[in-house]
């Protein structure tokens, strides 16, 4: 009887042991459940702080991007050849990824210095600048990555910011000279000839050649066969000189009619005028279908010029009707 007690207190004690031993696994398990879960709260709290880090210099980053390219837009905005002819505004320009740039706002002004800023942000260093370079246009006017032709009205700005360890931020724009112009010149006297320099249209010409003739101010042939007709010099009045746009005209173009310009621009009065076509020679002539139609010009044969002249040319139809020109307009971007 004893025995069977004490086989009895056995199986209680081992019983006992059993539900110790459960309880002890349990509470092991618990223990490594709790330090897997505290381990991942803490691994979540330092992906948290990580990302919270990465996002604030990010923001910093972006921020002095975005404030560069508003400088940027600003110096291109009020002078054109400060950015296109950077950083002094005296061609030939630095450009390219290897010169670098930053902009200091002083007396309400931004202005173009060579290399690079640091600025601290909360403990940060960051290093930014900015380059430019030069952007090329097909024939249908889309900027491509080599071929084409350069567009001295357009310029891709690329900004970088840079901060330890290894990080970088790289953004471009494009920008483009938004301003615009224009010269009339109207009214033309046969007794203005002059050899001066204008600001503005007042009816004079240098020179004519042939049967040009003179009728309320618009010109035209007195005879059934061609003539031109020679401007004056004329003053845009920006130092830093003008991209030249377009030519149109108005008047009347009879069927069979032509109405012919050449374009002379330079940095000087006294220069050698070289009057050139679409395709920067003496032999081409910028021609329009008719009367009040822009006709783009070549940039790259008339950038950044402050003074231009221009030759138009009217060739009678073989009816012997004659046209007419009562105004030209000079477009350019300043």
């Amino acid at each position: 009887m004893k025995g069977i007690l004490m086989h009895d207190n056995d199986k209680v004690g081992d019983a006992h042991y059993r539900e110790r031993g459960q309880m002890l696994a349990e509470i092991l398990v618990a223990v490594l459940l709790a330090g897997i879960i505290i381990g991942g709260i803490s691994a979540t709290m330092g992906t948290s702080v990580v990302t919270g880090t990465k996002v604030r210099e990010m923001t910093t980053a972006v921020g002095l991007i975005q404030d560069t390219m508003e400088g940027v837009k600003a110096v291109a905005e009020s002078n054109w050849i400060l950015l296109y002819c950077l950083p002094s505004g005296t061609c030939p320009a630095n450009k390219g990824s290897s010169n670098h740039f930053y902009l200091n706002y002083v007396n309400g002004m931004w202005n173009i210095v060579s290399g690079e800023k640091l600025k601290t942000v909360e403990g940060t260093d960051y290093t930014y600048y900015f380059y430019v370079e030069n952007v090329n246009r097909d024939d249908s006017g889309n900027i491509t990555s080599s071929e084409g032709t350069e567009d001295p009205s357009t310029q891709k700005v690329t900004v970088v910011v840079t901060w330890p360890t290894n990080n970088s931020v790289t953004m471009s724009e494009y920008r483009t000279r938004t301003k615009s112009s224009y010269f009339a010149d109207y009214n033309w006297n046969a007794d203005r000839a002059s050899s001066n320099v204008f600001t503005n249209s007042q009816g004079y010409y240098a020179s004519i050649n042939g049967p040009i003739s003179f009728v309320n101010g618009a010109i035209s042939l007195s005879t059934s066969t061609s003539g031109s007709l020679t401007s004056p010099i004329f003053d845009t009045t920006f130092s830093g000189g003008v991209a030249f746009n377009g030519i149109r005209w108005k008047g009347n173009l009879p069927t069979g009619a032509h109405v012919r310009f050449q374009l002379a621009t330079s940095n000087s009065t006294s220069s050698d005028w070289n009057f050139l076509g679409p395709d920067g020679t003496s032999s081409t002539y910028y021609e329009a279908s008719g009367a009040d139609q822009i006709i783009p010009i070549t940039l790259n044969n008339h950038n950044n010029q402050r003074y231009f002249r221009y030759i138009i040319s009217l060739y009678a139809a073989p009816n012997g009707s004659v046209p007419v020109v009562s105004k030209v307009i000079i477009n350019y971007s300043p």
